[in-house]
């Protein structure tokens, strides 16, 4: 598809419409937050056209963006600041970025299009590039058939999925009802007390070119799949454990599959807050030393006892002190594990049951969620936006991804997924 046909219609620097306070102005990064990233998740919304909905005429579109956004922003104020020797950020309301594009085609047919020349449409900068300055990048774009797309780009430094996903929900509650006080909170530093950690290094997507595919998993297929196991799994286990197996046909290759588990909410709330802003995740690993360590109930089995290690741990630490002492433990570990070139490795990550149905800025929910192309082996998790079964996203090496799209095991229970 032709770059061409993208027209900027506008380019504005969105500002939280009060200032800061000056006890605020300093927000320390905490030692999550340092242990991330310097990139920007990259997440799309789609609202097609709607008899239903509000007008989409696009000056009163941008009107209710830029003006929720402004406000949402007092709230978020560290959002609009600049981070600072990946210490803390600046909360100076220096603003986000915010243009507003037509695409002159219909919604549509983008997606008869490679997913990368998608992206360069609708995303306002390359995905997954290092977040230097602006913590967040947001593009509206307006598709001839009255339908838009809205996309995000925010910085991992400040936020992980879920507090991507609260603040993007705000923002739509804000523009919703503009008398909403969101209560956000960012004492992400007393729990997770910072140090002086370097971010490690990002990988660069020019490195290497890897393609993204999307399937679906309808209720019936999962309930088949997880029928193959002794072990009742969770749908994530058994997905994980299913697509592990699958991308390491038909030739296997030692390999290391690493889970996020999101600790907010978990079994001690009142140290990690569901509330909490920042980033507030933490990684297992399970390995996979040869195929026989590829049957489903061996993995599904490693996967769980993982993610209980990691609840058990929560659930029995009283203390800021301890919980960061364990948490740059683990940390460490990973670190060691994941520099050994002798493994591939394989990152799966779930945004189910994130509240994307409270994103709708007054124009009706979004029917399709999207993440841009990852620069590693990724696997991403999303609820099917009709309530029937599960979407993954899989990200591989484009060599990988032909071996992987043709393996017949994986056809049997995923169907290739696109279009609204």
């Amino acid at each position: 598809m032709a770059i061409s046909r993208l027209v900027l219609l506008s380019q504005k620097i969105i500002k939280p419409s009060s200032p800061t306070p000056f006890s605020h102005r300093i927000h320390k990064l905490s030692l999550m937050d340092q242990m991330g990233t310097r990139t920007y998740m990259p997440i799309s919304f789609f609202y097609p056209k709607q008899d239903t909905a509000i007008s989409l005429e696009p000056t009163k579109v941008s009107q209710i963006l830029e003006k929720s956004l402004s406000k949402v922003l007092t709230a978020y104020y560290p959002f609009a600041g600049r981070v600072r020797d990946n210490s803390f950020v600046e909360c100076n309301d220096m603003g986000v970025d915010l243009s507003q594009v037509r695409i002159d085609c219909p919604m549509s047919s983008i997606f008869n299009q490679p997913r990368t020349d998608i992206e360069k449409l609708i995303f306002p900068k390359d995905p997954w590039s290092t977040s230097t300055d602006s913590l967040i990048v947001a593009q509206l774009n307006h598709f001839e058939c009255g339908g838009i797309v809205l996309s995000a780009c925010i910085s991992h430094n400040v936020a992980d999925g879920y507090s991507m996903t609260n603040f993007l929900r705000n923002w739509a509650l804000v523009a919703r009802d503009s008398e909403a006080k969101p209560s956000p909170l960012f004492n992400g530093a007393s729990i997770f007390q910072p140090t002086n950690y370097s971010a490690p290094q990002v990988a660069d997507p020019s490195r290497k070119q890897n393609a993204s595919k999307r399937y679906h998993f309808s209720a019936s297929k999962l309930k088949a799949l997880k029928a193959r196991s002794q072990i009742p799994p969770t749908t994530v286990e058994a997905v994980t454990a299913f697509l592990c197996k699958c991308a390491n046909t038909p030739t296997f290759k030692p390999s290391l599959l690493i889970q996020a588990v999101n600790l907010r909410g978990t079994s001690n709330d009142a140290l990690v807050p569901a509330g909490l802003v920042g980033n507030a995740i933490l990684p297992y690993v399970v390995s996979a030393a040869n195929e026989e360590d590829l049957n489903l109930q061996r993995l599904i089995g490693e996967l769980r006892e993982g993610k209980e290690k990691v609840h058990n741990m929560l659930k029995y630490i009283k203390s800021e002190e301890l919980l960061c002492s364990r948490v740059s433990e683990l940390a460490t570990q990973i670190n060691e594990q994941t520099s050994n070139n002798d493994f591939s490795i394989y990152r799966f990550s779930s945004l189910r049951k994130f509240p994307f149905d409270d994103i709708n800025f007054g124009w009706g929910r979004p029917t399709r969620v999207d993440i841009a192309t990852f620069p590693v082996n990724m696997f991403l998790f999303l609820d099917n936006q009709n309530g029937d079964g599960v979407e993954v996203l899989v990200n591989l090496e484009e060599g990988e991804m032909s071996v992987f799209e043709s393996n017949e095991e994986l056809l049997q229970f995923a169907s290739p997924s696109s279009g609204l």
